[in-house]
């Protein structure tokens, strides 16, 4: 509660936008107005003229909502949409109402009682939460540390039925991936070992017609024991969650069973039909250009955040960009509310969203931002840095 409380009194958190009108890029808050740096609508598809012609349509066809759990009866484009996501993943798709009610629907009814899981250090919170309701026992590895989780998946087979993994295919606010390919390999090499993946930031902006990190990697021996849940409210321009399995019978077993599908409100119908426009947008293959004006501007960040010698904490090319301040919340809550006063919108991360040596600022790359709004950041985080990163090259 401390860190909330110091990044609450600095005015970094807990924030409301102002604006009659959003385009994207710009967001406003106080009356000043900034580019936006922290949205995860990384290929900027909720602006997307054909996504909200087919969300307002909807709206006149079946009303703002259809207040009835799936349980019992589902709203009329839930079975097109569920069947346009099976087709753009390659696999039985679900959809559930959040990235988060999808795991709290799948773990607790996938891992049985004779099953133990692994999870990696900093798997999504999420995850954790739903891990917590199995009676299954848990154990946590470092992050990304395949040696250590080999070990625990030899000590754990000899004991239990099933083994799982469960791990971020690209972290949320670290922004660096997981080695799924070697992930695959342990799970073909180990016969009761399982992978669940959240992968949520990677979906839409990365892999093959949007599909993401995870499902774009792994090989299909490897598939065969692998959930991946996804978020349909990032990239991907609309809302909802969406799981998929390698088969229709554990499809079927967490729609049937899981408790958020059953006591759960459902996606509202106007949402439906833009995950029914946005899916044949990623079929199409319209949504590859997106991927590379992305990645181009992943790339120039990279570039000029080392020129301007920024203390980040991985380099990877994904859209989620991580600066190191240290462990003391209040200087990275003061530096982020400097960028703020320069113009640009950034996110504070302190423990428990992040270890509590690892504080820093958070910043998402997004299509709408031009080269001169992530040049402008990355000098203004040169210049405010605590500690001083360098006033320019």
């Amino acid at each position: 509660m401390y860190h909330f409380s110091v990044a609450e009194t600095h005015g970094v958190v807990h924030l409301a936008a102002e604006d009659q009108r959003l385009d994207g890029r710009i967001v406003t808050v106080g009356g000043r107005e900034m580019v936006n740096f922290s949205s995860c609508g990384y290929t900027g598809l909720e602006m997307h003229q054909g996504l909200k012609d087919a969300v307002a349509e909807a709206v006149q066809r079946y009303g703002t909502q259809f207040s009835t759990t799936r349980a019992f009866l589902s709203a009329p484009q839930y079975a097109e949409a569920e069947a346009a996501l099976t087709t753009l993943f390659g696999r039985p798709a679900a959809i559930s109402a959040s990235t988060t009610m999808g795991n709290l629907s799948a773990i607790p009814t996938l891992v049985g009682p004779g099953d133990a899981m692994i999870l990696d250090a900093q798997v999504h919170r999420s995850v954790r939460m739903a891990a917590r309701l199995t009676e299954a026992p848990i154990r946590t590895v470092p992050h990304n540390s395949l040696e250590v989780l080999e070990r625990r998946v030899r000590e754990l087979s000899a004991e239990y039925d099933r083994v799982w993994f469960m791990a971020d295919g690209l972290y949320s606010m670290f922004g660096d991936f997981s080695p799924v390919g070697e992930l695959g390999d342990l799970a073909e090499r180990y016969e009761k070992l399982w992978l669940y993946f959240d992968d949520a930031h990677s979906i839409s902006w990365t892999g093959r017609n949007g599909r993401g990190h995870v499902l774009d990697r792994l090989s299909p021996a490897a598939l065969e024991k692998t959930v991946v849940v996804g978020s349909l409210n990032k990239a991907f321009g609309i809302a909802g969650g969406v799981m998929t399995f390698p088969t229709d019978e554990l499809r079927h077993q967490v729609f049937s069973l899981g408790l958020p599908m059953i006591f759960s409100g459902p996606v509202p119908p106007p949402m439906l039909a833009g995950i029914v426009a946005s899916a044949r947008l990623h079929l199409s293959g319209e949504v590859a250009e997106r991927q590379q004006r992305v990645v181009d501007r992943i790339r120039f960040f990279n570039r000029e955040a080392v020129g301007y010698g920024l203390p980040l904490l991985n380099e990877s090319e994904s859209p989620i960009r991580y600066v190191v301040t240290g462990r003391d919340i209040e200087s990275t809550a003061t530096l982020v509310r400097r960028l703020q006063e320069s113009g640009y919108f950034v996110n504070a991360a302190s423990y428990p969203a992040v270890p509590a040596k690892r504080s820093g600022l958070r910043a998402t790359i997004t299509v709408h931002q031009t080269q001169d709004d992530i040049l402008g950041l990355v000098q203004a985080i040169a210049k405010w840095l605590a500690g001083g990163a360098g006033q320019g090259r």
